[in-house]
């Protein structure tokens, strides 16, 4: 049947996952039974007790952890007798401030850290540098999955407590699909033909915000490199860091960044995407100026509020790269709380993480934000407007995010700068692998 003719697709209708991610804006929330949003960044102090099973644990988190968290920091003080002083922040401005935080010896007990070495706050990074509390004997650590624990782990000892997961998702306007009768695409082919009934309509295909930096190339990046690469060959990562391959060397890199393009040359991605933000490429694709777009699921609520019908105007799918429909994988990434090796309440900061590992907190956390559980341990979440990926999830078909096993977070940063020259005809796929090839060379900080 052909992908652009048939008026069935997924009808969102029972439990889903995802939707975390960067957030930006503070959430400001009102002290309450030991929850203490302040800003003074987050430090240690004198009030973090013991560690004897009382006291205060400081905390820095997400503006999305600190909204997880909330409904449950009075039951987790009213159980352990511990309080929580919570701090939090956007991530972009967490990252930075962490790493200034950790070298002055005023972080918090408990704070965020990303996955792998995906950057200098990142838990393999702090993890080997011995910044980060060891977990390995808490009973939870035995409820993370491989994919996750390849991120949390260095050297078979876990530095990080994954509180939820992520992923990338395209998003599609119901009633654009409805109008021109077309099917969600499960292939690389059947999403170029998408593309063209949508470019025949006179709409964009595929709305695309690249100004303020090049955040939104990665997913595009992640989301083929997922399908094309890390499908076919999981082991890719260890052999880059043997030196038996590199972003050059390997050709599903070079074919990643060709597909990429290929959907700017065809004329598929917003007119003049460099100068489009994010925010105005989410409004096109609520106003059916554009039918499709590329997002975390931390924009998905962001997209909902540009529409009057909110979340009942849109549906998702897992972006194919190539033509066999059961190969596609989505990429999902975890989000992660670690243990300062220096805290001054360890014992509260891992009474903590013991609380939120329990099944039913776990739901809890995941459902206020509407996110995959991070622990494996039956958790479910209502979420019906997610339902498409789920068979997906359910099959086990997701890997992490490219980046998060690169050595450092130059190559991440490398391939956003540079890929805005990419993507203006600057330099071309080979000198943007070639930059990242030379920040890869330089290993871990």
């Amino acid at each position: 049947m052909s992908p652009i003719t048939s008026q069935s697709r997924f009808t969102p209708s029972r439990r889903a996952l995802l939707l975390g991610g960067a957030g930006f804006g503070a959430l400001t929330l009102a002290a309450c039974g030991g929850f203490v949003n302040d800003d003074d960044g987050g430090g240690s102090g004198d009030e973090s007790g013991s560690g004897d099973g009382g006291g205060t644990v400081t905390a820095y988190l997400s503006t999305e952890q600190n909204t997880g968290i909330e409904p449950l920091v009075e039951p987790f003080t009213a159980d352990s007798g511990v309080e929580l002083d919570i701090t939090s922040v956007a991530v972009p401005d967490m990252n930075q401030q962490l790493a200034v935080q950790l070298s002055s010896g005023t972080a918090a007990d408990i704070f965020r850290v990303s996955p792998g070495y995906s950057s200098n706050v990142a838990a393999g990074v702090l993890g080997s540098g011995g910044d980060l509390l060891d977990l390995s004997d808490a009973a939870w650590a035995a409820s993370i999955d491989d994919g996750t624990r390849a991120l949390s782990d260095v050297d078979g000892k876990t530095f990080a407590f994954p509180v939820a997961r992520n992923s990338l998702v395209m998003a599609y306007n119901l009633a654009v699909f409805d109008e021109l009768g077309l099917e969600p695409p499960t292939t690389w082919t059947e999403l170029l033909e998408v593309c063209q009934a949508l470019t025949d309509s006179g709409r964009t295909a595929i709305s695309h915000g690249l100004s303020g930096g090049a955040i939104y190339l990665q997913f595009y990046v992640y989301i083929l490199a997922g399908t094309l690469l890390y499908g076919p060959n999981p082991d890719l990562d260890a052999q880059m860091r043997a030196g038996e391959t590199s972003f050059t060397d390997e050709p599903g890199w070079t074919e990643v960044f060709t597909k990429y393009l290929e959907l700017r040359d065809k004329g598929y991605f917003t007119d003049g995407a460099l100068g489009v933000s994010p925010d105005q490429a989410m409004q096109d694709l609520a106003t059916g100026a554009a039918g499709m777009t590329v997002l975390s699921n931390s924009g998905l609520p962001a997209l909902y509020e540009y529409s009057e019908t909110g979340a009942e105007a849109f549906s998702i799918l897992a972006m194919p790269a190539g033509d066999d429909a059961d190969a596609t994988l989505m990429p999902t990434a975890p989000d992660f709380l670690a243990v300062n090796a220096a805290a001054a309440n360890p014992d509260g900061a891992r009474a903590l993480l013991e609380f939120l590992a329990e099944p039913a907190n776990v739901e809890t956390y995941a459902s206020a934000l509407a996110v995959l559980p991070g622990l494996d341990v039956g958790a479910q979440v209502d979420n019906p407007a997610l339902e498409p990926v789920l068979p997906l999830v359910d099959a086990g078909r997701t890997v992490s995010y490219a980046n998060y096993l690169w050595p450092n977070g130059d190559v991440q940063q490398t391939m956003l700068q540079s890929g805005q020259q990419l993507y203006a005809d600057e330099i071309t796929i080979a000198d943007l692998l070639t930059q990242m090839d030379a920040e890869y060379a330089k290993g871990t900080p």
